[in-house]
């Protein structure tokens, strides 16, 4: 049989297949089986119990469940279930009453996988033992099915796809087009269906049609993000992917377009990138984008010989807002604050956010100092008037370093780092002012944080240790006082002045950790006098700025006192006038909570800051010690000997204490009786002791 007549069998009419099966089943049994080897069926002959009477099935055994000999003379329901058995008999029947086809669609678990068949039932004139028969022929349609489901997926794929879908044919007329392009190209499908796609390229700018052209022709394959001009004025963002479709030949046979609309994630894209490069609070540019921007104008200025200046702008006392107030009120504060900066810069400025409180300002194109001067009056204007908050008026000062570019850095942080020192600069002397950059902060800053290290390190080997200075009686020279004095062993800063190594470890926040340090051993050491002689003498603590606003401040002195079980009362702390200008309201709680426990306080160095009368009576001090550069030249100086005798009047009439520091001599000593001074301490008296001196003093004295 060749080619031409075996595909005539596979297109075989059952009413066919049962006329050969009848002319020839008994003439011609071979024939019979090579015309029913071309065909992809299998052919059984079935009574109407559901008896197989015959199979047909040459060259096709291996789809069989069973042999042909152990399947002729077997039932239906000897090898399918209940369900399929009825069902199966049900339709001999009806095709036997009807004298119809009929046709049944299936499923098997066969092979170990799920396999779909259809079978069509035909009568027959054929009668084997009395009984009707049909002609069943089973077609396995496992792949049709399995194809039929991949179009449907296919087909609601293309129907549901969020993404654009146009198929043309191979002239460019369009074919197909799905939902989501007529939504996104805001048409309908009649305006599209049978028309060329050349209407999407008037859609697209000439650069991109060019490349698509020149892709199309060299790959056969173009995508790209793309602006599309859609009907309605309305452009949108979109990913546009086009591919051409090959026949076995090589030849074009349709062109796929697929249009997918990311004006939406180009807009979150957008966001994110801002997110990436703004303050979060203020939206002002963040450190990220100032180091960019001012990199940039480094080269700017490097390039085209010109100059600008970065300011560096921080608010003084910010953390005192924050403490006093709240982080809600304080956060309000910088957003404010940012507008303000915003409104009194140029176009070709740039402001933003370094961090907390710390601002940026960069101007280019400088034209001389009288730009940047101009600039920080503008500044400063806008600070005239409070910030109001919740109701609450807040009053605000900035401290401004300035750096020039290209002369202080050549990069961002180079500048930055200069603009910083000049800035601190200004807090060291007094804040509420502006500095520019010069070499010696350079050498200021390497020796802050030499300093710095040397304490964490003396801090870490507790190389720290306590001398005590004796306080006297000008009455009847008895001992009525100590004062610790807090020293640092390390040999690196040994001949830096304790002022200094105190006030660097405040700007660095290690003072808490030395605060607790000498606490713990001036408590340990009053404990060992206390067990040594039953005379109560006071012991004066320094208390810097930083320790005082310290919340937990309180509550390591209370540790300190009942672990080394010692009355309040014995303890003074010493703190400065500038303590008392801040207006902090932690410290003033902490004061006051430390004067219920007993513990008194003394103004220390009296005479160097910026004292007011109101403080010294809104505070409820007990002592005043008037700064030993009053005492120094005083038996020659007459205005120190008016101002020294004008103090302790002035402390005598307030019913407090006066104490005269760093007296050494007897003419000194003379003056201050005359004046009428309580107390005095200085090498005339006493060199401060160790605690083993302090000890054999103590005893002498008792």
């Amino acid at each position: 049989m060749n080619q031409k007549e075996e595909e005539n069998m596979k297109s075989l009419s059952p009413q066919h297949l049962l006329d050969l099966y009848g002319h020839l089943k008994i003439k011609n049994k071979k024939h019979l089986e090579s015309i029913v080897s071309a065909i992809p069926d299998l052919i059984f002959l079935v009574d109407e119990r559901g008896k197989y009477i015959d199979v047909l099935a040459e060259g096709k055994e291996e789809i069989l469940y069973k042999s042909k000999s152990e399947i002729i003379g077997k039932y239906v329901t000897d090898f399918f279930d209940q369900k399929l058995s009825e069902k199966f008999i049900a339709l001999i029947q009806k095709a036997i009453t009807t004298q119809h086809l009929q046709t049944l669609e299936y499923d098997l678990h066969f092979r170990d996988k799920k396999e779909y068949f259809e079978a069509r039932v035909m009568p027959t004139n054929i009668h084997e033992d009395g009984h009707n028969t049909v002609i069943v022929i089973v077609r396995d349609m496992t792949e049709k099915k399995h194809k039929d489901d991949i179009n449907k997926i296919l087909e609601t794929v293309f129907e549901e796809a969020t993404e654009g879908i146009i198929i043309e044919d191979s002239e460019q007329n369009i074919i197909h087009v799905n939902p989501a392009m007529l939504r996104i190209l805001n048409m309908e499908e009649e305006t599209l269906l049978g028309k060329h796609s050349n209407f999407l390229s008037k859609m697209l700018t000439p650069e991109v049609k060019e490349k698509i052209h020149v892709n199309m022709e060299k790959e056969g394959h173009w995508f790209g993000e793309v602006e599309i001009s859609i009907p309605g004025n309305k452009t949108i963002l979109a990913w546009l992917t086009i591919d051409i479709v090959r026949d076995k030949t090589g030849q074009t046979s349709n062109v796929v377009v697929m249009l997918t609309d990311i004006s939406e994630i180009h807009i979150s894209r957008i966001k994110m990138q801002h997110l990436a490069t703004h303050d979060s609070l203020t939206d002002l540019p963040n450190r990220a984008l100032l180091f960019e921007h001012l990199n940039h104008s480094i080269l700017t200025a490097n390039r085209n010989g010109s100059k600008g200046a970065l300011l560096f702008i921080d608010i003084d006392g910010f953390k005192d807002i924050n403490d006093n107030y709240s982080h809600k009120t304080g956060d309000r504060l910088l957003k404010d604050f940012a507008l303000r900066l915003l409104n009194i810069s140029r176009k070709s400025d740039i402001v933003g956010r370094l961090s907390g409180d710390e601002f940026l300002l960069i101007l280019e194109n400088i034209e001389d100092m009288d730009d940047i001067l101009w600039t920080v009056e503008k500044v400063k204007s806008q600070l005239l008037e409070p910030f109001v908050i919740n109701e609450i008026s807040i009053d605000i000062t900035v401290s401004i370093g300035i750096a020039c570019y290209p002369t202080d850095g050549e990069t961002a942080d180079q500048l930055i780092h200069a603009a910083d020192q000049a800035m601190y600069n200004v807090k060291k002397h007094g804040k509420d002012g502006f500095s520019f950059y010069n070499k010696e902060f350079s050498l200021l800053s390497s020796e802050y944080f030499f300093i710095q290290r040397a304490l964490r390190k003396a801090l870490r080997e507790d190389d720290f240790s306590i001398l005590y200075q004796p306080q006297f009686s000008l009455k009847n020279g008895s001992l009525t006082g100590i004062e610790a004095l807090l020293r640092c062993n390390n040999s690196d800063v040994k001949d830096i002045p304790i002022s200094r190594l105190i006030s660097i470890a405040e700007e660095s926040n290690i003072i808490n950790n030395i605060s607790r340090f000498v606490m713990h051993k001036c408590c340990n050491q009053i404990k060992v006098w206390q067990d040594l002689s039953e005379r109560s003498m006071k012991i004066a603590v320094n208390l810097s700025r930083k320790e005082l606003s310290d919340k937990d401040l309180v509550q390591v002195i209370r540790d300190n006192l009942s672990y080394c079980h010692i009355n309040p009362m014995i303890l003074e702390f010493e703190i400065t006038e500038s303590t008392l200008l801040q207006n902090n309201r932690m410290a003033k709680q902490n004061i006051e909570q430390l004067r219920a426990l007993g513990c008194s306080f003394s103004i220390d160095d009296y005479g160097t800051g910026f004292s007011s009368l109101s403080n010294l009576r809104e505070f409820k001090l007990d002592k005043i010690k008037i700064d030993r550069s009053f005492i120094e030249d005083l038996e020659n100086n007459d205005n120190d000997k008016i101002i020294v005798a004008a103090t302790i009047n002035m402390v005598k009439e307030l019913g407090l204490t006066a104490l005269a520091e760093g007296v050494e001599n007897k003419a000194q000593e003379a003056l201050l009786k005359s004046y009428g001074c309580d107390e005095v301490q200085g090498y005339y008296y006493s060199y401060p002791l160790t605690a083993e001196q302090m000890t054999e003093l103590l005893l002498k004295q008792s």
